[in-house]
């Protein structure tokens, strides 16, 4: 296989993937768009229900803001990580840094973080509450 047909195929292989990804969140904007409109029989007589959905989706978004800045802090911290030859190095490797940098972000806000996302929901409820 030479470098040039292993790049087109991480390619390939990534733009499938983002795809996959791009899909699989308008499945859930779909379902949730679904149960948003399912919910105004059941707010009348529990709003509470209603509550509790935009409160587990603050704290979603909270999260996701969290792994997205944690990414970015680590991002640098592997740009001088050199690949050795013959096995590594070259484009798909920077293409599979990055993501791998991308997910390392997603586990620690995922485990708990370093706080920030508690602190982000904490301001987006303020902001919701209108204080």
């Amino acid at each position: 296989m030479t470098d040039l047909s292993m790049i087109t195929q991480s390619q390939t292989t990534y733009q499938q993937a983002q795809t996959d990804k791009a899909l699989k969140a308008a499945d859930k904007l779909k379902n949730s768009q679904n149960s948003f409109a399912a919910l105004t029989a059941k707010q009348m007589q529990d709003p509470s229900h209603t509550a509790a959905m935009q409160k587990r989706k603050i704290r979603e978004t909270a999260i996701e803001f969290e792994a997205q800045f944690l990414s970015q802090m680590l991002q640098p911290m592997f740009e001088g990580i050199q690949a050795e030859e013959p096995f590594s190095g070259g484009h798909s490797e920077k293409l599979w840094q990055s993501m791998l940098v991308n997910e390392y972000g997603k586990s620690i806000a995922k485990s708990g973080g370093i706080g920030l996302a508690d602190e982000v929901q904490k301001q987006l409820l303020r902001a919701q509450e209108g204080r």
